[in-house]
């Protein structure tokens, strides 16, 4: 029995969204990417990320990016009334997902202990910057801590030059998966089990565990990996070059083969026969000297141009593209990973799209980025609040 019509893998999911920021937010889109019905549930004066940064009409970037597919409200949990809502709320869901410090469950009664007892069927996610054991557990985070803490920062920047961090927020988005991830395994353990259970993630093993590839190096060879640019310290040409209308285009030759077409495509052949670039271990010993013979034909060249012929003779190569310009790029808009939708007050949006392709259960974006308490009215009715008594809870500045 095959799929029919538009399935929804996580349909008949509840998901109470309680985290602010970036990571826990993130996870619960993902969730509601393919079915979840999430539940935003915000403080009266808001996620502090509506804020953050540049954006439009009091929407923040930063909070579109990672609150699509989801219902809004607005409540006060350091009111009575509103933690017993609160409750309410996560007796008819399956998963909780929130990044409050320990001190602050505790005075809210929300720990995963209170939580458990209260509400055994629920999935119980805590979002950290440490975790919740070791010497730093309970300590705030965000995510340039956590690059410095797991390495890569030391292992970000110019060969000579001083430690940087990424640019995005690498910790944020890594743990946003995994929380996700977490939430499916728990959801699936259920299955089975009938039985919920608590959880965490934390930006700092999400992004320690996120360089496995360079962690394996040390742990297996003692080989702590230095800073490179835009470099490597195993393969020659492996950069980006400068181009002739101030772009600049990555390129990766990492074997003989690779490097014989790309001398070729250069019209280079020289360098196929000069010693010093004979094989992979000289060239590596030689970068310098490669980047420099091969850089002014880059240099002679615009960017797009290049970016054309090398790909025509199967070279692996991008350009290097500011937001604005890899939105627009054909493979980005080939994948949908950035989609139109229309929003109640602030109008056509665009928002990232689904990362995953499935090809039964594939996912939409059916929801825009929620204004603050959007769907207030809507979510107490369903939980059987009449008008009367959501007007008092409003009027109490329990909800918003």
């Amino acid at each position: 029995m095959g799929f029919t019509g538009n399935v929804e893998a996580l349909s008949g999911i509840r998901v109470v969204d309680a985290a602010t920021m970036v990571a826990g937010p993130l996870g619960a889109s993902l969730l509601a990417d393919f079915g979840a019905d999430v539940i935003k549930v915000e403080p009266i004066g808001g996620d502090e990320s509506r804020t953050f940064g540049p954006g439009r009409d009091g929407m923040s970037g930063v909070y579109s990016g990672v609150n699509r597919n989801k219902r809004a409200l607005a409540l006060d949990l350091r009111t009575e009334a509103g933690r017993d809502l609160f409750h309410e709320l996560c007796s008819t869901a399956d998963v909780l997902i929130e990044n409050m410090l320990p001190a602050v469950r505790e005075r809210f009664g929300l720990t995963a202990a209170e939580l458990r007892e209260r509400h055994p069927h629920l999935i119980c996610l805590n979002v950290s910057g440490y975790g919740e054991t070791g010497p730093l557990a309970g300590r705030p985070a965000m995510d340039p801590v956590a690059q410095a803490l797991t390495g890569l920062m030391q292992a970000t920047g110019e060969r000579s030059g001083r430690s940087l961090k990424a640019g995005p927020p690498v910790a944020d988005s890594a743990a946003g998966y995994l929380v996700a991830i977490a939430a499916l395994v728990a959801l699936f353990a259920k299955q089975r089990t009938g039985e919920g259970q608590s959880g965490s993630v934390s930006l700092v093993g999400a992004l320690f565990h996120l360089q496995t590839p360079w962690l394996g190096q040390y742990l297996l060879a003692d080989y702590i990996q230095g800073k490179v640019g835009n470099g490597s310290n195993f393969y020659a040409p492996y950069n980006a070059y400068t181009t002739r209308d101030g772009g600049a285009v990555h390129v990766v030759a990492f074997n003989d083969r690779h490097f014989v077409k790309l001398a070729r495509a250069m019209g280079a052949e020289a360098l196929i026969d000069d010693p010093r670039f004979a094989q992979a271990a000289s060239r590596l010993e030689n970068r310098e000297a490669l980047d420099d013979a091969v850089a002014p034909w880059f240099a002679d060249r615009d960017r797009d141009d290049v970016v054309a012929l090398l790909s025509a003779h199967d070279i692996i190569c991008a350009p290097i593209l500011a937001y604005d310009e890899a939105v627009r790029h054909p493979q980005i808009q080939a994948l949908d990973l950035v989609v139109d939708i229309t929003h109640d007050e602030l109008g056509p949006l665009q928002v990232p799209g689904l990362p995953v392709k499935l090809s039964g259960t594939p996912g939409h974006v059916h929801r825009p980025p929620t204004s603050l308490g959007e769907h207030t009215t809507e979510i107490l009715s369903d939980l059987g609040y009449k008008d009367d008594r959501i007007a008092a809870l409003r009027a109490e500045r329990v909800v918003r």
